[in-house]
């Protein structure tokens, strides 16, 4: 009997879990809807590297602004955290940065 109501608790705990992050994806895409261009690509920059003297960047190269914003709505990746937006021509696409994808740059 015990063992059936930790299973039950544990399957309750889950289904929570899961709809909590449908909400903050939820709230993430409403709340960024309208303030966001669909069609600008966005470079986000980061410093990957310790040495401050010669500092390594790391970026990542974003279809949109939307999708940045959904990003660091979310918080899921230090880039929608920490990163600065930079120049999608110089840092993104010279430095071979597919969309969607990361690079050194």
């Amino acid at each position: 009997m015990k063992f059936l109501a930790l299973i039950i608790s544990t399957f309750l705990i889950l289904s929570l879990a899961s709809q909590m992050e449908a909400r903050k994806r939820f709230y993430c895409l409403w709340s960024t809807k309208r303030t966001c261009s669909k069609s600008t690509p966005r470079c986000i920059r980061l410093q990957t590297g310790v040495d401050n003297a010669m500092p390594t960047y790391t970026c990542k190269y974003y279809r949109s602004d939307c999708q940045y914003l959904l990003d660091s709505c979310k918080g899921e990746t230090s880039f929608g955290l920490l990163g600065t937006s930079v120049d999608v021509q110089t840092n993104c696409v010279t430095n071979g940065i597919a969309i969607g994808g990361t690079g050194v740059c």
